[in-house]
């Protein structure tokens, strides 16, 4: 062992230790569940994938549901007459409606009714037919960043 005279003056002596300190150190856990996850490191990682699968839900699957629900309100409040464009950018006027189905007319032309499945419609909406602009929404206020120095779009 060529190292131990680099690493260790010849007066050093190394004794063997009873292993009290390192049984101390490692009984604390050393980490937020202590002793619980010493003791059963399998409910651990169950514990971490049940908080995994939580905010999964809460991130992807709670704001799709909550999307969904507010275009079924929108397309049962669909009524005869009313203008509607398609999730393919079609607009048209719904001149009846059945069970799965709303019956649209597309375009200028009177005599062209398509049925269109009840998913398919995006929205209630009147086609822009002018040559103009439409209106500009107001533009949001400027945010601070969290310590309130400067913007937070980095201006």
């Amino acid at each position: 062992m060529p190292f131990v005279p680099f690493l260790l003056d010849s007066g050093t002596t190394i004794l063997p230790s009873s292993g009290d300190a390192a049984a101390q150190t490692t009984s604390s856990g050393g980490n937020i569940f202590g002793a619980f996850a010493s003791s059963n490191p399998v409910m651990l990682i169950v514990l971490y994938c049940i908080l995994l699968v939580g905010v999964m839900y809460f991130l992807s699957v709670r704001p799709n549901q909550k999307r969904e629900k507010q275009m079924a309100e929108m397309r049962s409040s669909i009524a005869v007459g009313d203008s509607v464009i398609t999730n393919s950018g079609l607009f048209g006027k719904v001149v009846d409606i059945t069970y799965e189905c709303f019956i649209v007319e597309f375009g200028m032309n009177k005599g062209v009714r398509v049925p269109v499945a009840k998913g398919e419609v995006f929205g209630k909406r009147e086609p822009n037919l002018s040559n103009e602009a439409p209106p500009q929404a107001e533009a949001p206020a400027k945010r601070r960043s969290l310590f309130g120095r400067g913007n937070k779009d980095g201006e």
